[in-house]
């Protein structure tokens, strides 16, 4: 809120209706992967090939359209095949072969899937998408913008699997302590396999997004996961899972578009983006850490009161 504020004071261009409207469309690709990589920070993990596969998917769309264009309507469903392809892959290693660190396994599914991007695309981009995925990309319904609509209904379902379901009690359960949640009967593993498959699919609904709003099949979007992890943190997650909000990482993902508006409008050098943004991380996780030990002590405290009582 307060980045907001201190924009719409040094840019009489911030607050206007267009230019509100660019940020959330250009948020929404970042937020639909911050809602890929919320899923595995919630259960104490991260998946940094998150990023890749969205470039590799927008490829694999591309190509196959470039190469059969009478196929356009299975570009869709392949980008998502492929999406969740990566994410079981990720899944079997890291559950299945019970490959405990996460972060490694992910980080080798990266630079595997960078080079598959390169590979198939030949190192550039591959221009040309289905018409009906410009449409999505770019059209508006009822005057919303149709990457933002995408944005909601992904952040809808999402919030309501994790709020409304078991299995969302269930992912938060194993992110709070994975054992204590095994003893009493969740199926972790089973759990954690899905968590890694719904990111990678999510990864491919970037994808979709992404490749529309470019017209292209685009390698070079790896470094987005970084973008889409902080905006996981400035929701409010905690990297140590158990905790995690749907629509405070979209207010995370927006906040870090404004960032990037809001230096532009103010003629600022790009040069300096990556730090105010690095800033704004950085300040989340202090003022995270805060409020832990605020309500540490809070804790202690109410066991201190509890004990002289008895």
């Amino acid at each position: 809120m307060c980045i907001w504020l201190l924009f719409a004071v040094l840019s009489p261009y911030f607050f206007t209706q267009s230019n509100l409207t660019n940020i959330l469309v250009q948020s929404s690709s970042i937020a639909l992967l911050a809602l890929g990589a919320l899923l595995v920070v919630i259960v104490g993990s991260l998946d940094v090939s998150l990023g890749s596969t969205v470039g590799f998917c927008t490829v694999v769309g591309a190509v196959l359209f470039r190469d059969h264009p009478e196929l356009g309507w299975l570009v869709v469903p392949v980008m998502i095949a492929v999406g969740l392809a990566i994410g079981a892959v990720n899944s079997l290693v890291i559950v299945t072969m019970r490959i405990g660190n996460a972060f490694i396994v992910t980080l080798g599914m990266l630079y595997v899937v960078q080079s598959l991007s390169y590979v198939v695309s030949g190192g550039t981009q591959v221009p040309g998408m289905p018409d009906y995925v410009l449409t999505v990309a770019n059209n508006h319904l009822f005057g919303i913008p149709g990457p933002v609509i995408l944005v909601l209904v992904a952040g809808g379902l999402m919030s309501l699997f994790l709020n409304r379901i078991a299995w969302g009690r269930w992912v938060f359960a194993i992110g709070g302590n994975a054992e204590a949640a095994s003893k009493v009967g969740i199926p972790v593993r089973k759990v954690l396999f899905s968590v890694y498959v719904i990111a990678g699919a999510l990864a491919a609904i970037t994808a979709v997004l992404t490749a529309g709003l470019s017209d292209a099949g685009v390698p070079e979007t790896g470094f987005s996961i970084l973008q889409a992890i902080a905006a996981v943190v400035i929701g409010g997650a905690s990297l140590n899972g158990g905790r995690g909000s749907v629509w405070a990482t979209i207010v995370g993902a927006v906040i870090l578009g404004s960032i990037t508006n809001g230096l532009v409008l103010l003629d600022v050098s790009p040069n300096w983006t990556p730090f105010a943004i690095g800033a704004a991380l950085i300040t989340a996780v202090g003022l995270d850490a805060l409020r832990q030990e605020i309500e540490r002590r809070l804790q202690l405290r109410q066991a201190q009161m509890q004990a002289e009582v008895s």
